[in-house]
């Protein structure tokens, strides 16, 4: 097996000759095959930069790398960033119908708090989560609510 690397996006465990991170989709930067220079995003699958591709075909001085026959790609999707700034608000203005669990991805608990809004209770949690949210860190909401850690 290949030398195992970090993405530098995820930071999660992928092989040194993958040009795309199956966690979290993004193309991870490559050298051109021809002329070394850094690239990434169509270019980084392809193998050259855009200078050495635009050259003749038989100009190259490197050819494409053979790809092993193996399992087919797994298809992975990027998780959508949440906003701290959204989340907030909603749960400020809206904390007491639970707005912000269901812009967070948590249906459960948003049906929850909208079943006992009539009590006010709601609201009061909902104040709270808002300034759960104001303290905690950018990195941390993001691994808190997108991700599923913590």
């Amino acid at each position: 097996m290949s030398d195992m690397v970090p993405c530098p996006f995820c930071e999660a465990e992928i092989a040194a000759t993958v040009q795309k991170c199956r966690h979290c989709g993004e193309w991870v930067s490559r050298d051109c095959l021809a002329c070394g220079t850094p690239i990434r995003n169509q270019w980084a699958a392809r193998g050259f930069c855009a200078d050495c591709e635009s050259k003749a075909p038989g100009a190259l001085p490197v050819q494409l790398p053979s790809v092993s026959p193996g399992p087919p790609p797994v298809q992975t999707y990027a998780w959508p960033r949440k906003s701290k700034s959204v989340s907030i608000g909603l749960a400020l203005v809206l904390g007491g119908f639970g707005a912000h669990k269901i812009y967070l991805d948590k249906p459960g608990k948003g049906l929850l708090y909208m079943m006992f809004c009539w009590t006010g209770i709601p609201s009061i949690i909902g104040i709270v989560d808002a300034v759960k949210y104001i303290r905690m860190g950018d990195e941390e909401f993001q691994q808190r609510f997108i991700t599923g850690h913590l």
